[in-house]
């Protein structure tokens, strides 16, 4: 490489974020690698996103209080994406940084916001097997039980192994992970708040109009120093698209014990139909039932049970309303959920829009807290989610959302906060994708 280009390189990510010389130090070396070391038949990329998005939160996640100020901020994701391929094997690696603007003081010499999201490798067993392992992206069907929750700035990513096979009829992905916060001389007792370990199969099948996929996961939390409890969820989903429309169903048993040690016995059903009007407009409908446990069991002591469904490892963002109201880091182990929704996308060109409304209710019962022994009603609330998008250019994409949430009592007293308070959510997210060079030898 000559040497202004690389002067050049360096001087770029030393002015860029605190924290950010590992990303240095592997892009110039990726560099000269992708531009003089590249085999025949293989490919080097490098391209990087920037996603700075602002939110006004009065009534996000939660019902407000009367005495309560609304939330405003502006978060920043960050990230470099490197790849390089031939004909055997393939590596990739996501850089990313993530913060608030101004969490982190001027002047600061620690990188503690710079991680690395995801580095794997996978290789070619034989002509239709594959392994791939190291920190990856996990994205199965519709994100439910599986996703890259790529809605939260730092996304999800699992330290993994699987192994794929591609055949005539199916394919199967085989997966395994072992967690453990250091290297240990004995033992293996995890003390973080994490899975320790999970094992999966998930089989898919494509047809012509129909695709349908199975997935078997068995998922262990440490419950004590030496004891790992394993809960086991299986089902599958399906979609079908007939025509110029499509159908998708699924559902979901979960058994075994829970991270408490508590007896599992959870279900989920879902099913959507999607229609399009015109080219440009199409109709959403459907329905989500996540089973839940009764207040009244889980303030029984002598009651060892869970009946609540956990989706575990999926983009939650994505079902239950754009506000997080559930299962996004909380509702888990509650009352569940049933979520009727419809709505409409309108995408005529470079821009787009839609909403989406949905009726909430809890799926077990809800203790009526002025009524020992009598129970609440189940519906919850509506919430109206309204989002719109403009492709400015190629690489660059501005977005926007309102969601207002109008809560019932019922949600009042398993939120907590005011049901009368104006409970809404605002935020813009300008999404840069740069594509910096890709080479082909």
């Amino acid at each position: 490489m000559h040497r202004p280009f690389k002067r050049s390189l360096t001087h770029l990510y030393d002015s860029g974020m605190t924290g950010l010389s590992l990303w240095r130090s592997v892009c110039v070396a990726l560099t000269i690698t992708a531009i003089f070391l590249t085999p025949a038949a293989s490919q080097f990329y490098l391209d990087g996103e920037i996603r700075p998005r602002t939110e006004f939160r009065h009534g996000y996640q939660t019902l407000m209080s009367p005495d309560e100020d609304a939330a405003f901020f502006i978060s920043q994701r960050t990230r470099l994406n490197l790849g390089h391929t031939e004909n055997n094997f393939s590596l990739g690696m996501k850089l990313q940084d993530i913060r608030v603007w101004g969490e982190v003081p001027q002047l600061v010499r620690t990188g503690e916001n710079t991680t690395v999201h995801e580095a794997w490798a996978e290789v070619r067993l034989t002509g239709r097997a594959y392994l791939k392992a190291g920190r990856q992206e996990i994205i199965y069907d519709d994100h439910r039980i599986f996703g890259n929750v790529d809605w939260a700035q730092q996304g999800r990513s699992h330290d993994a192994a699987i192994f794929k096979w591609y055949g005539d009829f199916i394919d199967m992905h085989a997966g395994f992970a072992f967690n453990q916060q250091s290297e240990q001389i004995t033992g293996t007792t995890y003390h973080t708040d994490n899975y320790k370990t999970f094992q999966y199969l998930w089989l898919n099948r494509v047809w012509e109009t129909l695709e349908a996929s199975v997935l078997i996961l068995n998922n262990g939390w440490q419950h004590a120093p030496d004891n790992t409890v394993f809960s086991q969820t299986a089902g599958g989903r399906i979609f079908y698209t007939p025509g110029n429309y499509s159908i998708s169903g699924a559902a979901y048993l979960q058994s075994g014990r829970d991270p408490s040690n508590r007896s599992l016995s959870a279900h989920y059903l879902s099913s959507e139909l999607i229609f399009p009007v015109s080219q440009v407009v199409s109709i959403q409908t459907g329905f989500e039932v996540l089973s839940g446990t009764g207040q009244q069991d889980m303030e029984d002591p002598e009651y060892d049970k869970n009946n609540s469904f956990n989706p575990l490892y999926g983009t939650n963002h994505k079902f239950n309303g754009h506000m997080d109201y559930f299962y996004v880091g909380r509702h888990i182990n509650n009352v569940g959920l049933r979520d009727f929704y419809g709505g409409m996308t309108y995408t005529p060109g470079r821009w787009s829009a839609g909403f989406r409304l949905h009726l909430f209710a809890s799926d077990a019962l809800l203790e009526d807290p002025g009524a020992p022994g009598e129970n609440m009603p189940r519906y919850l609330g509506t919430e109206a989610d309204f989002y719109f998008g403009i492709q400015m250019y190629d690489q660059v994409n501005l977005r926007f959302g309102y969601s207002q949430m109008f809560a019932s009592e019922s949600m009042e007293v398993l939120k907590g906060g005011s049901r009368q308070e104006l409970n809404n959510w605002a935020w813009v997210m300008l999404v840069i994708t740069p594509e910096f060079f890709t080479t082909f030898r």
